[in-house]
Parts: C-alpha cells; structure tokens; sequence
C-alpha cells in the first residue's frame, strides 16, 4: 500500500475533527471506519492485507472502542506510544537474535529494481536509528498526551509526528548517501 493509504485514514480523523468542531470521538469512529474498509479493500482486492495495517487496525479498533466506550480519547492518544513501542521493540529484538536487519527487508521489498550495495554493519546502524526514532515519537506523544490539550495534542500527532518522521527519513538519507555514493563511484 502505497504512502498515501497510509496517510489517508490519519487526514480524514484530522477531517472529521475539525470539520466537527473539535468532536475527538466523531474524529474516532471516522478513523476507525476508515482503516477497516482499507483492511477490507485489501483483503478482497489483493487477499492479503500488510502486517503494519493489520496490527495498526487492530490496535486503532482497541483504543478507538476504548475511547468511544468511555468517552476518553486518553485510550487513542496512548495508542501512538504503545504502537510506536512496539515497532522500536520489534527491531531491537530482531536485532538482539541476530536476524537479518527488518530495515533491509522493507527497502528490498520497496525497491524491485535492486539496492546498491550497503553493508550489514550500516543496515544495523539504521535499523537502530529507527528503533530510536520510533521510541522517541512514542516519549514525545506521551508528553502531549499527558500535558497538553487534545487540541494540541491533535495537532502535534499531524504535524509533529510527521515532522519526526522527516526529520529520520533525512538523517537515513544522508548516513545511507555515502554508501550509495561510493556504489555509483564504482559503477561510473
């Protein structure tokens, strides 16, 4: 699934919340409607839906019932934390019973015309970048959680969550450069 269908679910509970007047548990049921007709879609269209998407709806159907139950959107804003945790915990482990780098497999996966050659050690390097930049997001979402408004709050997970994501995704790219500098040297 590309970028964007990653991306669509989070702009329309950013749509619906406020579209609504700032109505966080409209905004909910709208995210969880959502993620479910793209898990649907894919699991019709294509028979399969991505590991990330499904634990990410399972997650959003949790928290999202939580906060709809108890009228709380503490349950959804803890959600970012928990998943994000879990992320940086899956890559650290793989990388504690020392299996091939999750980073490698996603880029390979994502790039059929082939990778330039990149060491196992800069493979590591990243996956712990990750690793940390997934733990971060989770410690940053936990401070808006705990001491903003949900306002604030909403707007930290579209812009600032984004804005970290970019913010890694660039530091990838500059570490990962003179590897892919070095193979084009090679190749010229």
């Amino acid at each position: 699934m590309g970028q964007f269908g990653y991306l669509l679910p989070a702009l329309i509970f950013f749509g619906v919340f406020f579209l609504t007047g700032k109505d966080f548990l409209k905004a909910t049921a709208a995210i969880m409607i959502a993620v479910t007709l793209q898990v649907l879609y894919l699991k019709l269209r294509q028979g399969k839906v991505e590991k990330k998407l499904f634990l990410t709806w399972i997650a959003i159907i949790i928290f999202g019932s939580a906060t709809l139950l108890f009228r709380d959107p503490a349950f959804l804003q803890w959600k970012v934390s928990i998943i994000n945790w879990i992320f940086a915990s899956i890559l650290i482990g793989n990388q504690l019973l020392k299996r091939p780098p999750i980073i490698k497999s996603f880029m390979n996966a994502a790039s059929p015309e082939g990778l330039p050659k990149i060491p196992d050690k800069a493979w590591m390097d990243i996956t712990y970048l990750w690793a940390f930049a997934f733990f971060s997001i989770g410690m940053v979402n936990l401070y808006f959680t705990l001491y903003t408004s949900v306002t604030t709050w909403v707007n930290f997970k579209l812009f600032g969550v984004l804005a970290m994501m970019f913010i890694f995704a660039f530091l990838n790219a500059i570490y990962l450069n003179k590897y892919v500098a070095k193979e084009a040297g090679k190749s010229g």
